[in-house]
């Protein structure tokens, strides 16, 4: 934070306005200045609050500092660049690593995570598969999953529920007149879909029995999804929720595939 010292006002003033975060301050009589202390602030202040403050602070970077480059390129057609964001982005990153923290970045600095690099692929990839407007309430609940995850302590009924929303929210939008996910949705909706396109007799039984093992997974989660009658919150160890959000997230890229293969067939089938 030493080479933003000049952004203090702004930055804490920034913090507060967008998440009630209070950087203390103190008026110093020799310089007629305001000294805001941010070290004290990333000592003190609890984990999951000082995470929050290093997306917002990129935020800030970005809109504050922003290049234009004489030629701009085919991703970036405008050729803006956003020198002390990338600087921010890439200080905290090498930090977390170095730190040998349970947390990783995304490209927007937002702070998830880190189980391996393999969960995290597979989050990157399914956001990037549910970009359509169509998709727009399964990448929520899908978001969701991973920020439940991401807090301290993490929240792992709360992150499967999630995961299990994500879902639901997908199945029903392949099977419009289904109000519920459960086993018999699976085993005689999404499966017959997903063999739809085979024509390979073993890779067709092969899929069953991967959607026969969805159907009691779902089924099973459900114990998670309705209250379980006792005093006492149960819920899932991390690493069964891991687990799961993998799962999860291997059926949810399948799932929109085979859905945008339908939605394809039917807008050809009216034209």
């Amino acid at each position: 934070m030493a080479n933003h010292f000049k952004d203090y006002g702004e930055l804490s003033n920034y913090l507060k306005q967008e998440s009630g975060l209070v950087v203390a301050a103190s008026y110093l009589e020799k310089s007629h200045s305001f000294f805001y202390n941010f070290p004290e602030f990333f000592a003190k202040t609890r984990i999951e609050l000082v995470l929050g403050a290093i997306t917002l602070i990129w935020r800030f970077l970005r809109n504050k500092y922003v290049n234009r480059t004489k030629t701009g390129t085919t991703g970036n057609p405008d050729g803006l660049v956003y020198p002390k964001a990338e600087a921010w982005h890439g200080f905290v990153a090498r930090a977390l690593r170095e730190e040998n923290m349970a947390y990783s970045l995304d490209e927007k600095c937002g702070v998830h995570y880190f189980v391996d690099e393999e969960f995290e692929r597979n989050r990157v990839s399914v956001v990037k598969c549910l970009e359509a407007p169509r998709y727009s309430g399964v990448r929520a609940a899908f978001e969701a999953t991973h920020g439940y995850l991401d807090a301290q302590p993490s929240d792992t009924k709360a992150s499967v529920r999630a995961a299990f929303e994500a879902i639901e929210i997908l199945a029903r939008l392949m099977e419009p007149q289904s109000k519920n996910l459960n086993k018999w949705l699976v085993e005689n909706k999404l499966k017959a879909l997903a063999l739809s396109g085979t024509t390979d007799a073993t890779e067709a039984d092969t899929i069953g029995k991967v959607f026969d093992g969805l159907a009691l997974l779902i089924d099973g989660l459900h114990n998670y999804r309705h209250g379980q009658g006792v005093q006492q919150p149960v819920a899932p160890s991390l690493t069964f929720s891991v687990y799961v959000i993998s799962v999860a997230a291997a059926a949810l890229r399948w799932l929109v595939e085979i859905d945008s293969k339908q939605q394809k067939a039917l807008e050809a089938a009216r034209t």
